[in-house]
């Protein structure tokens, strides 16, 4: 990493800075610009720097690849081929990227942002918050900038403007989900664009669940045939499921082109429930007793069975490999325990672990997994039934249900926490029963939690369950505009958080999201 002298640092911010003068004019004049999410520090000056083909980026040295995205992000609608060039000094007419260790108040993630009229700064502590910055720059530009051709006869400025941001909270994410309905692998990459464009950090993928087991696993190629698609789930008919599967050397596309954008992929591999693919295709992971109801056919695996634990084991090795990221989702929601509690195997085990109740056979099954994944230097997160005495410390609780509390419980317990509760952020719920302005309302960290408590929310996130909507355009309706509102829930400080300023910020942002071709 390349940090700049001291001197040239300063001859840098020397010529782009905007005088208290002109501040204070611009205050009057300017208008707001239309950023979603909100910085923490928004300064507009007086005039406007101009984009044009001879614009150059200037990088240093390690932010070279950098400065190839950001040229790339530019070059569809403006049909310029920015060149880069090598260099801590300043350029005329130049957009400078500098990555600033010394910039420690800005976290991880965060940047500056200073345009004059000559000459742009993006400055940071690291390449992610390059990134931001450049998320920001897009959104200074007009809306065209996001057409995925060239756009004539626009002119393409933006506001002399200095901006310092940094994000609340270090989880910021959205659930798509593939378990339901197969999703086609360029909608998959096209999801994590609009994340990026939002400033979202963490995908959680949940792969697998009722409807589909869409990851390609060695050794279990029944998982993958079609023959486990198409069963009912949670007592309705199953619609057609659509065919698909995600081969490994795809799953690893997917993983480096978020990484490219910053974002982690949590994967999801629900367990014990909603097994139902995995258990068509391999029934000797099932319990061997008769089914009560056609409803929960196929639903749990026999947590009883020393062969479950090998399957998972060999399935979960496998998922390590592709995903780098420290933190492995299981499920572990809506289990039912009549199976286990007729099943002679699993009562054998109930009673060879001296376990009290049938519950309790869940809490022994979490554990055997989290020591699968702590083996491999993994922690376990998973939905909050996963919240039982007993449970490993390390183990991230994922709240969903509201009136559970388990965003409180499990922050007073100890446990890291990622906020993600149904009542405010389950995006496949209509518009209806979850309006923009209820999303933008949500706080993700309870009033009642001590600072040290407080500290274990680390984010919040949202939920596409796709069983109800089939198709990539209504999901990306249901998406957005609420997951504009949930980013700046997470990134904004909660002081500036201000709904009418959000809402007239979105009537330019949904021509930028016109212009990505969501309606």
């Amino acid at each position: 990493m390349m940090k700049l002298p001291t001197l040239a640092l300063a001859t840098i911010l020397a010529a782009i800075h905007l005088s208290a003068g002109a501040r204070a004019q611009a205050a009057e004049a300017a208008p707001s610009p239309s950023l979603i999410p909100w910085p923490t520090d928004v300064q507009v000056g007086e005039g406007v720097f101009t984009l044009t083909a001879e614009t150059v980026i200037v990088a240093d040295a390690a932010s070279q690849a950098s400065a190839a995205q950001l040229a790339g992000f530019l070059a569809p609608a403006t049909g310029f081929a920015l060149k880069i060039a090598t260099g801590s000094a300043s350029h005329p007419h130049g957009i400078a990227l500098v990555q600033d260790a010394g910039l420690t108040d800005l976290g991880t993630e965060g940047y500056t942002l200073t345009a004059t009229a000559d000459q742009i700064t993006l400055a940071a502590p690291t390449q992610a918050g390059l990134f931001h910055a450049f998320q920001t720059l897009r959104q200074l530009l007009p809306p065209a900038i996001f057409a995925d051709h060239v756009v004539s006869d626009v002119p393409w400025q933006l506001p002399c403007i200095r901006i310092k941001d940094k994000p609340r909270f270090g989880w910021r994410g959205l659930m798509l989900d593939t378990g339901h309905d197969f999703q086609p692998l360029p909608f998959v990459l096209r999801f994590i664009d609009l994340m990026a464009l939002h400033k979202f950090n963490t995908l959680h993928w949940h792969i697998t669940d009722l409807g589909t087991w869409p990851l390609e696993i060695n050794g279990y190629p029944k998982l993958i045939e079609p023959f486990t698609r198409g069963t009912r789930q949670m007592g309705n008919p199953k619609r057609g499921v659509k065919p698909g599967h995600y081969s490994q050397d795809e799953v690893r596309q997917v993983v480096r082109y978020a990484a490219e954008r910053h974002i982690t992929i949590i994967p999801e591999i629900d367990m014990p429930g909603h097994s139902t693919p995995a258990l068509t295709a391999y029934p000797e992971f099932d319990c061997p007793v008769p089914f009560k109801t056609w409803e929960w056919d196929h639903w749990e695996y026999c947590v009883g069975n020393e062969k479950t634990y090998g399957f998972l084991q060999d399935v979960l090795t496998q998922v390590m490999d592709l995903f780098p990221s420290t933190i492995i989702h299981i499920g572990g929601d809506e289990c039912p325990t009549g199976h286990w509690h007729i099943c002679p195997i699993c009562q054998a085990k109930k009673k060879a672990e001296n376990l009290q109740t049938d519950a309790q056979l869940q809490t022994y099954f979490t554990q055997r997994i989290a020591t699968i994944l702590a083996a491999r230097g993994r922690r376990l997160i998973g939905w909050d039934e996963i919240l039982q005495p007993g449970l490993a410390d390390d183990a991230v609780i994922m709240a969903w249900r509201p009136t559970i509390h388990a965003e409180i419980n499990g922050a007073k317990s100890g446990h890291d926490v990622v906020v993600a509760l149904s009542s405010h952020l389950y995006f496949d719920y209509p518009e209806s029963r979850t309006p923009l302005a209820k999303v933008y309302s949500f706080e993700p960290v309870p009033t009642d939690l001590t600072p040290q408590q407080a500290a274990r929310i680390l984010g919040a996130q949202a939920q596409m369950w796709t069983d109800n909507h089939p198709t990539t355009t209504e999901i990306e309706h249901l998406v957005y505009p609420r997951a504009c509102a949930l980013a700046e829930v997470v990134w904004s400080p909660a002081a500036t958080r201000d709904f009418g300023r959000f809402t007239s910020a979105l009537t330019i942002h949904r021509q930028r999201l016109a212009a990505l071709g969501i309606e």
